[in-house]
C-alpha cells in the first residue's frame, strides 16, 4: 500500500481509538468533526515531510520486467528507490492475492481497467519467493534512510515478514532485536517530527501491546506532539481532534510534571516538523 495512503488511514484509526478510549467530546456527546487541512494541501502530504531527499528517484522503464526494475531501484542505492521497490513488490503481493490494488484503486477514486489489471499481472507474474522475502530489506533500508512512513510500515510487516511473531515469540532472541530495531527506528523518526512515526507510538503507547508496554506518559507526548502539528495543518476555526479537553482522561493520569516533560518533547517534535514544512515550501 502506498505509504501516503496507509499513513492518512493510521490518522483516523487514532482518533478513533482515542475516542472509545476516553469518551466523547463535551456537548452534544459525539466526537468532533475533523475539518479538513489547509487550502493547497492534502491531509497524507504532510505525513511526507522531512523524508530523505537527497536525490531523484530513478527512471524505470515503464516495459521493463519486475527483475529488471528491482536491479535498476537496487542500484541506485537511495534510500527512495529501496521504498519504490518495496511498493513494487508489496504491490505484486497484493495484486497476485486480490486479483486488484486496493490502494490505488481508494487513492484515485476508480478501479482498475482491465488493461490494467492485465499489464500488472504480466509484471507479477514471474515474482519469486526471494524476490518476495527481499522487499523488507528494501523496506528496512528506506526507512534507515529516513523516507516517511518506512518506519510504520516496518512495524506493520512484523519481524522477517511475520506480524503475530511478536505476539507468538516474545522471547525468541531474533524476535526481541527486532523489536528493539524497530522501536529505535520509530522513535528517531518522531524525535524529527515524522507524522507517521509520532501518530503510530502516540496508537501503541497508548493502547499498549506486543511492542511496548501501555505508557500514559509517553502516549501522552506523542498526542500533544500530534496536536501542535495539527494547529498547524488546519484550517482557522476548525476543531482540533488532539484537544486536551476531549482526551483529558489521560491527561489526568500524570502530575504536573509529567505533563510539563511531555510538552517540552512534544514541542520538539513540532518545532522539527514545522522546520521539514518550511524546507518543503521552499522546495
Amino acid at each position: 500500500m502506498p505509504a501516503k495512503t496507509t499513513v492518512a488511514l493510521v490518522v483516523s484509526a487514532a482518533v478513533l481509538v482515542l475516542f472509545y478510549a476516553y469518551g466523547p467530546g463535551p456537548g452534544d456527546g459525539k466526537p468532533a468533526v475533523v475539518a479538513a487541512p489547509k487550502a493547497g494541501r492534502s491531509l497524507s502530504s504532510y505525513f511526507n515531510l522531512g523524508a530523505s531527499a537527497s536525490s531523484a528517484p530513478v527512471a524505470v522503464p515503464a516495459f521493463a520486467s519486475l527483475s529488471a526494475q528491482l536491479k535498476l531501484l537496487a542500484a541506485s542505492g537511495t534510500p527512495e528507490d529501496a521504498y519504490a521497490a518495496y511498493s513494487l513488490l508489496d504491490d505484486c503481493i497484493m495484486f497476485q492475492a486480490e486479483g486488484r490494488l486496493a490502494a490505488l484503486e481508494f487513492e484515485r477514486g476508480s478501479e482498475m481497467t482491465a488493461e490494467e489489471k492485465a499489464a500488472e499481472a504480466q509484471l507479477c507474474g514471474s515474482m519469486t519467493q526471494r524476490q518476495k522475502d527481499s522487499r523488507l530489506d528494501f523496506l528496512l533500508a528506506a526507512a534507515k534512510g529516513g523516507v516517511a512512513g518506512a518506519s510504520s510500515l516496518f512495524l506493520r510487516e512484523g519481524p522477517f515478514g511475520d506480524p503475530y511473531a511478536l505476539r507468538d515469540r516474545p522471547g525468541d532472541p531474533l524476535v526481541l532485536e527486532w523489536k528493539q530495531q524497530v522501536l529505535a527506528l520509530l522513535t528517531e523518526r518522531a524525535g524529527d517530527g515524522e507524522l507517521a512515526g509520532i501518530n503510530t507510538l502516540m496508537v501503541e503507547y497508548l493502547s499498549g501491546g506486543d511492542l511496548v508496554q501501555k505508557d500514559a506518559a509517553l502516549a501522552y507526548r506523542y498526542l500533544l506532539a500530534m496536536r501542535l502539528v495539527f494547529d498547524d495543518i488546519l484550517v482557522p476555526g476548525a476543531t482540533n481532534p488532539y484537544q486536551d479537553s476531549y482526551w483529558q482522561g489521560l491527561r489526568d493520569q500524570l502530575t504536573p510534571e509529567q505533563q510539563a516533560a511531555a510538552l517540552d518533547k512534544a514541542n520538539r517534535m513540532a518545532a522539527k516538523y514545522r522546520q521539514h514544512a518550511r524546507q518543503a515550501a521552499r522546495g
